[in-house]
């Protein structure tokens, strides 16, 4: 039985013969061209930052950042990550090799990589450096841990808790699988039902929280609904369904997303492969 990390799946999937791929992306329009190392190394010290991902959106950590950076309104450059494992050019900027991971050329080049934290950094960057009014990340000390806390829930119990019973293969355990699953999603309506505004998790502002944990969710159900026959019981998630199909709606979702098609094509590799859960891309 093979064992992969979640995120070496991905990648294995989306090997390209250069492994580079590169685009610039202002919010506003995306041109793909194919580049070098030297493009990687020579970043124009104006450009704002460079958004390291695998091709496609297809990695739900890096789906997070390219949120936060739309919602956070931040011109980017992206630069689309193939092969496994990761290319030497890549490793030498994220020795780690995984995704998502930002650059900054105009502070030294500096590298932030796993997706909480570049998340995080956005923030203060936009608030500190680019003087821009948010509330992607509260000020409030209670909000901010709470919205950690959702976000540990999310890579330590929901994730696993979804990718097991997808990868499952033996019929008898699926009913307590998607117990398990239905579980770790009852942390979530329970935040919704704390929330005193609504429809976020923390509130009336869409945060950290909600992007930490949407793409995954997203993947979940369109995934568990194919393979599984699995939906989320919309009477015990009355607020969870609301706050997906709210979530869903917003312009920087639309545009980190993939589709239902690409989705399945993807998972597809998962399920018909000799699985065991090996742990998340923990970025």
């Amino acid at each position: 039985m093979k064992c992969y990390q979640i995120a070496g799946v991905f990648a294995l999937m989306q090997q390209s013969s250069s492994g580079f791929a590169f685009s610039k992306h202002t919010n506003k329009s995306t041109s793909l061209g194919m580049g070098g190392y030297d493009a990687t190394i020579g970043a124009d010290p104006s450009t704002p930052l460079q958004f390291f991902l695998f091709p496609g959106n297809t990695c739900p950590n890096a789906q997070r950042t390219h949120i936060a950076l739309h919602e956070l309104g931040i011109p980017f450059d992206i630069t689309e990550v193939s092969g496994h494992p990761a290319p030497d050019w890549y490793l030498k900027i994220n020795p780690r090799g995984k995704v998502p991971a930002i650059r900054i050329p105009s502070c030294d080049y500096e590298v932030i990589h796993d997706s909480a934290i570049c998340n995080e950094f956005l923030c203060d960057y936009a608030s500190s450096t680019l003087k821009k009014d948010h509330n992607l990340m509260p000020q409030d000390p209670i909000l901010r841990a709470r919205a950690r806390l959702l976000n540990d829930h999310c890579d330590s119990v929901l994730g696993k808790a979804q990718f097991t019973f997808l990868m499952n293969k033996d019929t008898e355990e699926d009913a307590k699988l998607a117990a398990e699953v239905e579980k770790a999603l009852e942390v979530y309506e329970e935040a919704l039902n704390n929330s005193d505004d609504g429809p976020f998790l923390l509130g009336a502002e869409f945060t950290l929280a909600d992007l930490h944990v949407l793409p995954f969710i997203q993947r979940l159900v369109i995934t568990l609904r194919h393979w599984k026959n699995f939906e989320i019981p919309s009477s015990k998630f009355v607020k969870l369904l609301v706050w997906l199909d709210v979530c869903l709606e917003r312009d920087s979702v639309k545009q980190s997303s993939m589709t239902k098609e690409k989705t399945l094509e993807i998972y597809k590799i998962f399920v018909e492969s000799d699985y065991a859960f090996g742990g998340l891309n923990e970025n």
